[in-house]
């Protein structure tokens, strides 16, 4: 998955063609950690889209800016603008919904 900062998120998600899927997490999160490896597993499934993640803790202005108030949420992107959303952790089947719609 890859690592966004408020240095490469515009670059990678806002400006960005295509379908990017953002994972806002934080390290302190047992939710967050229990979904990475259901986010790997998506990726593998779906070489269409682009999975990333960010560290809301670390980068709490570009989470509100979405309205992400809770970890983990999960934001689908469409050329760049957000068109989806998760809020908590669940199961693949639920993420693959989201990149489908």
């Amino acid at each position: 998955m890859l690592e966004l900062t408020k240095e490469n998120f515009d670059a990678r998600v806002t400006d960005a063609s295509g379908v990017v899927l953002v994972d806002f997490w934080s390290p302190g999160c047992g939710p967050c950690r229990a979904m990475e490896p259901v986010l790997e597993a998506v990726a593998e499934r779906h070489p269409e889209a682009v999975l990333a993640k960010l560290d809301a803790a670390a980068y709490p202005d570009i989470a509100w800016a979405f309205g992400v108030v809770s970890v983990p949420t999960l934001v689908l992107f469409c050329n760049g603008v957000p068109v989806g959303e998760i809020v908590g952790a669940v199961p693949a089947s639920r993420v693959e919904e989201l990149l489908a719609a």
